[in-house]
């Protein structure tokens, strides 16, 4: 087992570090001199509340409530309450990993010191994650501005309110967690309530999750795209590492140096001089895809440690008001990067979709259309595209960005959110819609294969043993539907994992 992550300063809790704890289960420790800089600044805020000012969600209530003073006694279960009565949602529930994952994030912003809180709660924190207790939280009807609904799911366990999984998927009452595992119910400090409600550690989860997903899928259909390539037999011109000097674009280099390995030892005999503009382009798409998954990750660092309490407790010497509100809760950059994503795939399936159309057509291949050894009397693999532009006809609709279409709550207090969950969520299905298309994809190129005879360019040949094992050639007409649904779950699953290395910038030689 590896050895536990040792936390000694806020900068130590990196989007790796996140990683390795959320999805990976290392184990976590915080070094006692960041307990005691986190008791330090829970005395700033103990201070600060003795000057007898009015502090939002401390001292008074919330949203609409804001202007109602809370007395003596109300301040004291003011704080757990706070974690009751917002959670209103229900299954599809995250996975567990992206569960861990919030809980991680809201941590690092919490080590900070700026939201006030206790090392006792960031220690009942540090606590959950290493015995597995992971909150059930709400995947989709998130409409309040910030996180609200789903951190009263993800810290209203914490307290022994609502729902927590097991490892199976399946939902268990939170108490009895607490108590499985030695534990009582955490009692919340002064601002620990508000503060376990604030900020944005979802979308920081939702974008570290899309992110990892998302080199995934961007190597195969990389993947994908030289598979297409190589059973046209298209012109190789398109991907010579010219192109990359043309446009002035390293990353577009990486592009290419990949599709040039995974085409090593193609067959010399091109067809035509130029191909359809869906294969010529796949290298300007594909470093959009690229690009577009770069700056999801460069957002993600800034807002990994970004504290978006409000109010948020301000730095010694305090010159004015120690306690400083803003909307740093409104994660519209993640949310929009999620957004982004989503149409960057979409742009990068559509253009797969076309190139599967293509290899069925004898103009571009020479090959017989329909890729049907008995033209006639067989269909052939003409249906197969109609799913696609099935798949497609989804995914554009998926299209329009779920970021867009602010909503009144709390009695018009709340008139804004960012709708991160909402993004992740459509972001899901175009994955999983992408997965067909590329399946179906690759189904076409497998009898593309198998037609002409001769075998897949080198750099292709392990991932295509793979697939003709599962998809043996097509003789006759037979329902391809199991065929398509095993090449999916191929893409799925750990068997295709090591096309992850496609993007590996790292990785000098693929």
């Amino acid at each position: 087992m590896a050895a536990p992550v040792i936390l000694r300063s806020p900068t130590d809790l990196t989007l790796e570090t996140l990683e390795e704890i959320a999805w990976e289960g290392r184990r976590l420790e915080l070094h006692a001199d960041l307990l005691d800089h986190l008791g330090a600044t829970h005395a700033q805020l103990c201070a600060a509340l003795s000057f007898g000012e009015q502090v939002y969600g401390v001292t008074t209530g919330m949203g609409y409530l804001a202007g109602v003073a809370l007395s003596k006694d109300e301040q004291a279960s003011h704080q757990a309450n706070l974690l009751l009565g917002r959670a209103v949602g229900g299954p599809p529930f995250l996975e567990r990993g992206e569960a861990r994952a919030l809980l991680v994030a809201r941590l690092a912003s919490f080590l900070s010191g700026r939201t006030g809180i206790t090392s006792s709660l960031c220690a009942f924190l540090v606590d959950r994650l290493n015995d597995g207790f992971v909150p059930a939280i709400p995947r989709s009807a998130i409409g309040c501005a910030g996180e609200i609904i789903p951190l009263a799911h993800a810290f209203g366990p914490l307290v022994g309110a609502g729902q927590i999984l097991a490892e199976d998927g399946e939902v268990q009452d939170a108490a009895a967690g607490l108590a499985a595992r030695g534990a009582e119910p955490y009692q919340p400090a002064l601002k620990e309530g508000i503060a376990l409600l604030a900020g944005a550690p979802g979308a920081v989860a939702l974008a570290a999750s899309a992110r990892r997903r998302g080199q995934v899928l961007s190597g195969q259909l990389l993947m994908a795209a030289a598979f297409a390539i190589d059973a046209m037999r298209a012109p190789l011109s398109p991907y010579d590492p010219a192109v990359a000097e043309l446009a002035n674009d390293p990353l577009m280099g990486d592009v290419l140096a990949q599709l040039d390995g995974l085409l090593h030892g193609s067959d010399p005999e091109r067809r035509g001089g130029q191909a359809p503009v869906s294969f010529r382009v796949i290298p300007q798409v594909l470093t959009h895809l690229g690009r577009t998954l770069g700056r999801l990750e460069e957002d993600l660092r800034r807002a990994l440690t970004a504290v978006g309490d409000s109010p948020a407790l301000r730095d010694l010497p305090w010159e004015s008001e120690p306690f400083i509100s803003n909307g740093g809760f409104h994660a519209i950059g993640l949310a929009s990067g999620l957004d982004s994503l989503c149409v960057a795939l979409i742009q990068a399936v559509e253009l797969a979709g076309q190139q599967a159309h293509r290899l069925l057509d004898a103009r571009f291949t020479g090959l017989p259309d329909q890729l049907t050894s008995r033209p006639g009397p067989q269909a052939g693999l003409v249906a197969v595209q109609k799913r696609i532009a099935g798949a497609l006809n989804e995914l554009r609709r998926l299209a329009a960005p779920a970021t867009v279409g602010l909503s009144d709550t709390s009695m018009g207090q709340e008139d804004a959110m960012a709708f991160t969950f909402e993004a992740a969520e459509k972001l899901r299905r175009a994955e999983s819609l992408a997965r067909d298309v590329l399946a179906c994809q690759l189904v076409i190129c497998r009898q593309a294969w198998a037609l002409r005879g001769s075998p897949p360019a080198d750099g292709l040949a392990e991932c295509a043993r793979v697939i003709a094992t599962a998809v043996p050639p097509i003789d006759q007409d037979r329902p391809l539907g199991p065929d398509i649904t095993g090449v999916r779950t191929l893409l799925a699953s750990e068997t295709l994992k090591w096309n992850t290395r496609l993007i590996d910038r790292s990785d000098p030689d693929p």
